[in-house]
């Protein structure tokens, strides 16, 4: 059965001489994997840049429910970048929303807001004017509502923390283990969830307290994602933003 889908390209991988495999998240399948033949070939109609990790893509597929391998009929781009290829901040910053991505994103169900979501993010990563240094914490902050792990942060006052292993708020740090937010980045969480990215850019961070609090953020995923592991991306990420 053929379908025409929205995908965004999460992991590429060769296949034989010409073709190549790529996982891709759909607004109307979830996750799945294909194959798209003959796309490395020197007259291949098709741009090897199309299946890529980040792009966002328009596809005409083969859908059979019982395979774990579909193939792709025709593919085009939905969004094309124009500045993510060739800006260095950007292009390290959505190469670790796609690591995010695929190490939170797995099943083979549609959850159309959570698509949106997150094609709305590298558009808005590729289009905004506005300084891009806290675009990491803000995407982890906002993804995390959108993966059943909602932080409830509210009432809080001067010495409240942030307890992310039952993730809610705690007047003052446990002395029986650590995993919870500083009473500083607490607030900072609260003001992540509240803001859009515009609003989220003029937080001020010093370096270091950014790259404490994205790791805190990690940490979080980490804690409740089940193999969610180390990030690849994160260190191109610290030595771009250092």
């Amino acid at each position: 059965m053929l379908k025409k889908i929205q995908g965004i390209i999460v992991k590429a991988v060769k296949y034989s001489e010409t073709s190549v495999i790529c996982d891709a998240y759909t607004n109307e399948l979830g996750l799945r994997t294909y194959i798209i033949n003959g796309v490395r070939k020197k007259n291949s109609k098709i741009s090897p840049a199309l299946v890529q990790p980040m792009s966002l893509v328009e596809m005409v597929v083969y859908h059979h429910e019982e395979k774990e391998i579909n193939r792709i009929k025709e593919i085009k781009p939905s969004y094309v970048y124009q500045k993510v290829p060739f800006d260095v901040a950007r292009g390290a910053i959505g190469l670790f929303m796609t690591e995010v991505a695929q190490k939170t994103v797995r099943e083979p169900e549609a959850n159309p807001i959570l698509f949106e979501f997150l094609q709305n993010c590298y558009e808005l990563l590729d289009q905004t004017t506005t300084p891009i240094a806290n675009f990491p914490i803000w995407f982890l902050v906002q993804f995390s509502t959108h993966l059943g792990l909602y932080p409830a942060v509210t009432n809080l006052d001067k010495e409240s923390v942030f307890d992310y292993s039952e993730g809610r708020i705690l007047p003052q740090a446990p002395s029986h283990h650590h995993y919870f937010f500083s009473p500083h980045h607490t607030h900072l969480l609260a003001a992540f969830l509240q803001l859009d990215f515009e609003a989220s850019s003029r937080l001020e961070l010093e370096g270091g307290d950014r790259r404490h609090f994205l790791n805190n953020m990690l940490r979080y995923y980490q804690y409740h994602i089940e193999n969610f592991g180390e990030l690849n991306s994160i260190m191109v990420l610290q030595a771009v933003f250092s």
